[in-house]
């Protein structure tokens, strides 16, 4: 029975938030990108397009672009070499 009551009384005691309670009671930024990435109205689409609308976002796209296209000259390189039986090592 008192292991009960102590129980109940332990139980009552809030959280303790160390760490968390930062990112917890941090300010919501939804409102200033909903409205970033709504300018423009009902034109958005290729001219316009949602992920080149932030800051570092034209950055970010040119660096994945470059990735991208590089890895297509390297395998389409393979493919040429592979095809006419060049650039083996002996």
């Amino acid at each position: 029975m008192f292991v009960s009551r102590s129980a109940r009384l332990v139980a009552r005691v809030g959280q303790r938030r160390t760490f968390v309670d930062g990112l917890v009671s941090k300010n919501s930024k939804v409102e200033e990108m909903r409205k970033i990435h709504n300018a423009g109205g009902v034109t958005q689409g290729a001219p316009n397009p949602t992920y080149l609308k932030q800051n570092g976002d034209m950055a970010s796209f040119a660096v994945g672009m470059g990735l991208i296209t590089f890895a297509l000259l390297k395998l389409s390189n393979g493919y040429w070499n592979m095809a006419h039986g060049t650039g083996k090592l002996d």
